[in-house]
């Protein structure tokens, strides 16, 4: 048999070049299968109009769970814990298994089935996005700032723009420099803001470090301050004059 081997060198290798083209074309095709599968924006018709039953309780692990805010904003995490009370009424659920393309999970964590376990149903991703987009625009029309006036001058000469109603929070501490000029620069702007001590304070640290969290940074320096739900970490002018021009049109992040 060896010699056999030996004796046919072209045969061998023709036969190793037939197995190469297969293999080939055999991942050319399921890269443009995965690439075509990228491209579903989820408006596309649903593989299917069921998922696999899921039974979700409080000690469910391996999900990404993903809520709206009451102006339309989206949050994710992964653990219900981690989901406020006023968003627990409609929550997307993805499995490591299914919900990942445009027909989903969507659970109500308000309350428990005799179980212990939460009711389930299931939602097209376009049904999902078309109540964003309903939230965010009762929250523009609620919010909606009056007619702005003419824009008036500062003390150092800048033009402020008016803001509306929106409120600044800075925490910060009296030994902090930066938490002083950020201050200054509301009272030159003329909008309203509250300060708080973080040292002093015990629970506005926490409430400050909660804020951080679910705005993806970590505590490293202050001031941090809450514009209207839009969080800076340190002073920077332009950057909270950015902010505040965002937040006057119900913006949630820069």
């Amino acid at each position: 048999m060896l010699g056999t081997m030996v004796g046919n060198p072209p045969r061998r290798s023709a036969k190793l070049a037939l197995r190469l083209a297969l293999l080939l074309g055999l991942l050319v095709a399921v890269v443009a299968l995965s690439g075509c599968s990228d491209k579903d924006d989820g408006t596309a018709p649903a593989t299917g109009d069921q998922l696999p039953a899921l039974h979700l309780t409080d000690d469910t692990t391996e999900l990404l769970l993903t809520w709206m805010d009451e102006r339309g904003g989206t949050h994710t995490g992964l653990s219900l814990a981690e989901v406020p009370e006023g968003s627990k009424a409609l929550v997307r659920v993805t499995t490591k298994e299914a919900g990942h393309d445009s027909l989903f999970y969507v659970a109500d964590l308000t309350a428990k089935k005799a179980d212990g376990s939460y009711q389930v149903m299931t939602m097209r991703r376009a049904e999902w996005e078309a109540g964003i987009e309903k939230r965010r625009t009762a929250w523009r029309a609620k919010h909606a700032p009056p007619p702005k006036p003419p824009a008036t001058s500062t003390a150092s000469g800048q033009r402020a723009a008016p803001v509306g109603d929106l409120q600044v929070i800075i925490y910060g501490a009296p030994w902090c420099k930066p938490c002083h000029q950020a201050t200054a620069y509301l009272k030159r702007r003329g909008i309203p803001h509250v300060e708080y001590d973080v040292d002093k304070e015990p629970a506005r640290n926490e409430e400050m470090l909660g804020k951080l969290k679910r705005a993806g940074k970590r505590h490293g320096s202050i001031p941090v301050i809450d514009v209207g739900g839009i969080i800076l970490q340190g002073y920077s002018q332009a950057a909270l004059a950015r902010a505040i021009e965002k937040a006057t049109r119900g913006a949630t992040h820069l």
